[in-house]
């Protein structure tokens, strides 16, 4: 019993031993960013933090860190109780999150949406996204310009071989079959089927954000249209 006993003891102090060097392992992790540099515990590796932790210095931070910088998920706050949630990139934001600033009125400001290399980049990542293709589509792209109060989206179709001539006659040029809007609107839409290799689409005053399914046959293409611009979308079929 008293063998036991001792085990015990043993074993809590080899795990208090344990703890205590992990605590001062974490207090000996550098943090690279200078404002953060003060006190620092969690997790560490060569040296620097990495991992989940908490570094305090003149500002804030709480998340994720790599190579002794905020990188991963995480919650910054400034001095003056500035903060941001959200995603970071070697310290730097990067992604999506929510800046809360303070105001004189003492009313937080919120800033909700993407950021790229520190810099607030807006609601959205991209003006528009394409979500998905079927495989006989061979290629989607996308511009876009600054709208008018007539925003509008062009559809241009084509194919390797449509409106080309063969020992038929003619090879048909794809024609747009049916258009879903999941979100936003349009008001009028109009075509031009005269050009020898394309079909032409447009649709016309716009209300974005918008999500929009074009079926060409058997085939669509799915895109997301972020931003309240004029785009030109091209889409070209296999054959």
């Amino acid at each position: 019993m008293q063998l036991k006993f001792k085990g015990i003891i043993t074993h809590i102090m080899l795990l208090t031993s344990l703890s205590f060097s992990s605590q001062i392992l974490a207090q000996d992790c550098k943090v690279l960013d200078a404002n953060l540099t003060g006190t620092y515990t969690g997790e560490c590796k060569n040296g620097k933090a990495e991992g989940k932790g908490k570094a305090v210095g003149l500002h804030t931070y709480e998340g994720e860190f790599k190579a002794g910088l905020p990188e991963g998920i995480g919650t910054y706050t400034d001095g003056l109780g500035n903060s941001f949630n959200g995603t970071f990139k070697k310290g730097k934001r990067e992604g999506q999150g929510v800046a809360n600033i303070k105001t004189e009125k003492g009313i937080d400001s919120v800033i909700t949406g993407f950021w790229k290399k520190d810099n607030y980049i807006g609601l959205f990542e991209a003006p528009y996204k394409i979500i998905s293709k079927t495989y006989m589509v061979n290629t989607v792209s996308i511009s876009s310009e600054p709208a008018n109060n007539f925003p509008i989206i062009e559809i241009s179709l084509e194919s390797v071989s449509g409106g080309s001539v063969d020992l038929h006659g003619e090879i048909p040029k794809p024609t747009l079959t049916d258009v879903i809007f999941q979100k936003g609107s349009y008001n009028t839409t109009s075509s031009i089927t005269t050009q020898q290799k394309k079909n032409v689409y447009i649709f016309q005053n716009v209300m974005f954000p918008a999500t929009v399914t074009l079926k060409i046959g058997a085939e669509e293409v799915m895109i997301d249209f972020n931003e309240t611009k004029n785009y030109k979308v091209s889409i070209v079929l296999r054959s």
